[in-house]
C-alpha cells in the first residue's frame, strides 16, 4: 500500500486559473504554432519559469507584459515577454 500511495502523490494535479483575453489568445496562438495543447504549453511554461526564474523589476515587467495583462508585485516569477508574445529568459 505504501508504494501505491507514493505513486498517487506523484500524479499530475489540475488547477484552474483566470486569464485576460489577450494572454489567452497569445497562448492559443503559440500552442498552434508548436502543435501542442494549451494545457501542455501552460504546464511547460510554468515548469520552465520555476526552474529558471527571471525576476524583473515591476516597471520592466509591466512594460514587457502582453497587452491587457496587469503586472503586480506578486508576479514573482514574471518572465520577459518578447514582441511576438512568447516568454523568454529561460
Amino acid at each position: 500500500m505504501n508504494d501505491r500511495l507514493r505513486m498517487l502523490q506523484r500524479q499530475p494535479r489540475r488547477i484552474t486559473i483566470t486569464l485576460s483575453y489577450h494572454v489567452h489568445e497569445a497562448l492559443l496562438s503559440r500552442s498552434e504554432e508548436e502543435g501542442r495543447s494549451v494545457s501542455n504549453l501552460c504546464a511547460f511554461l510554468l515548469e520552465e519559469s520555476l526552474r529558471h526564474p527571471a525576476i524583473l523589476p515591476l516597471a520592466q515587467a509591466s512594460a514587457a507584459a502582453p497587452e491587457g495583462m496587469v503586472v503586480t508585485p506578486s508576479h514573482a516569477f514574471e518572465k520577459k515577454v518578447c514582441g511576438n508574445g512568447h516568454l523568454s529568459g529561460a
